[in-house]
């Protein structure tokens, strides 16, 4: 179990990308907006840290505690600026952690939100030993003078090296857990057409390099050495191409009400990595529904994803495909009791089920910060296919408790606690899961 005193702000990628982009590296950061510091701060405190007008800053402590990497201790200073209507548009949150594997950690990051369908993020980290990031992104889903066009762009380059690989299906379990660090550079570009108000087509390419060298937790089995037949261990380099057709009423992309969102995609992989070169196509759907009940109070959330490897003309699954390419489930988005590609094989189901209550609402920074409780079910299981009857065969249910504190329209910040068949886990993080 780890538990998280710090969060994490992930500049969310575009909705309708299927990309694997790892982000372990930024989930060891992990931290940026600080969602449990709203409750206990007061106005006064507020009006007092400011260094200008528009600007607020709040100095924190900062903590994180895994059994395996130990504990990370350090300080995070995260610099809010407002515009004239009290909206934060600007994130500058400097981190520094030190953890007895790694050494200490400075991390720089910046996060912008502009006219609410506009967003883009930088992050740079580097550690005393192994770890390093540089990460950049851009999103619009409005572009031009009618808001027709859709452009989002990301590339990061960093290494990792808490990675864990448990082997394939359902059914891997926890004693098989192993780590590795993964050189992991990415490449992302989506353009696409509003067709309507509420439909969009969108064309991407993508390229990525991977390579493998192992973990720095001693206390853990090499995956190198634990698992020297899974694909992808010698790296590889992938270059993608996909199409997705969505469809979108929410009333709002980042803290929505009201509305659903659903979108199919399919992509063409190639792994380019000399003497394993491979072709296969990867298809995913989603289904995000949002229900407002109890007068406006709560919002019920139904989310559903699909991901799958096809199959070739003889009904099978080309065999080489890297580990870290294939669908995957856990983490703070998906089997919230799970630490991140904890379950992989061909195919993932999941369902999310979600209500969100509205408990609080006060006026910090000009801004109307509410907060949220949320319990949960997550719903999932991955598989070689989708045969039944053993379709339901080692589902995972995972029951869970979240808070979340919000600025509306543009900040969620959540605290999930989940309980699963490892124990429990603890998520804290900046957005929606869903």
């Amino acid at each position: 179990m780890a538990v998280l005193f710090i969060c994490t702000a992930s500049a969310r990628g575009a909705d309708v990308s299927i990309s694997t982009v790892s982000v372990t590296a930024k989930e060891r950061i992990n931290a940026q907006i600080p969602a449990n510091a709203s409750p206990v701060a007061t106005d006064a405190s507020l009006g007092a840290s400011a260094i200008t007008p528009g600007y607020t800053i709040i100095p924190l402590p900062a903590f994180v505690y895994n059994r395996n990497e130990g504990a990370w201790i350090g300080a995070l200073t995260p610099i809010f600026r407002a515009n004239a209507k009290g909206q934060i548009e600007d994130i500058y949150a400097p981190l520094y952690l030190r953890n007895k594997l790694i050494g200490d950690t400075f991390t720089f990051n910046y996060f912008g939100y502009r006219s609410g369908t506009r967003q883009f993020h930088f992050i740079a980290s580097h550690a005393t030993k192994v770890e390093r990031l540089l990460d950049f992104g851009y999103k619009d889903i409005a572009l031009g003078d009618e808001g027709r066009y859709i452009v989002s762009f990301l590339a990061n380059s960093g290494k990792s090296a808490f990675n864990r690989f448990y082997g394939f299906g359902s059914q891997a379990n926890e004693q098989r857990e192993s780590n590795y660090a993964m050189n992991d550079s990415n490449v992302n570009l989506s353009a696409g057409i509003n067709l309507s108000p509420r439909v969009a087509v969108l064309a991407g390419e993508r390229f990525r390099n991977v390579r493998i060298e192992n973990g720095v937790v001693s206390s853990l089995p090499q995956t190198l050495e634990a698992f020297p037949r899974a694909p992808g261990l010698g790296g590889a380099q992938i270059w993608a191409q996909g199409l997705t057709v969505a469809y979108d009423s929410r009333d709002n992309p980042l803290t929505p009400l009201r509305g659903t969102y659903a979108s199919a995609t399919t992509e063409n992989e190639q792994n380019y990595q000399p003497g394993r070169r491979l072709n296969w196509w990867h298809m995913a759907a989603e289904v995000r529904n949002f229900t407002p009940n109890l007068n406006g109070r709560a919002v019920f959330v139904t989310h559903a994803f699909v991901d799958a490897l096809a199959r070739d003309r003889a009904g099978l699954t080309p065999r080489g495909v890297p580990f870290y390419e294939r669908p995957t489930l856990g983490g703070e988005n998906t089997l919230r009791a799970y630490g991140l590609g904890r379950f992989v094989s061909n195919h993932a189901v999941l369902l999310n089920l979600e209500e969100r209550f509205s408990v609080v609402q006060r006026s910090i920074m000009g801004n109307v910060i509410e907060l949220e409780v949320a319990p949960f079910l997550d719903i999932g299981r991955v598989g070689k296919n989708f045969d039944f009857p053993d379709f339901f065969d080692n589902m995972q249910y995972n029951p869970g408790l979240g808070l979340r504190v919000l600025a509306r329209p543009n900040i969620a910040a959540r605290l999930d606690v989940a309980y699963g068949r490892d124990g429990a886990s603890v998520f804290v993080g900046l957005d929606y899961p869903f």
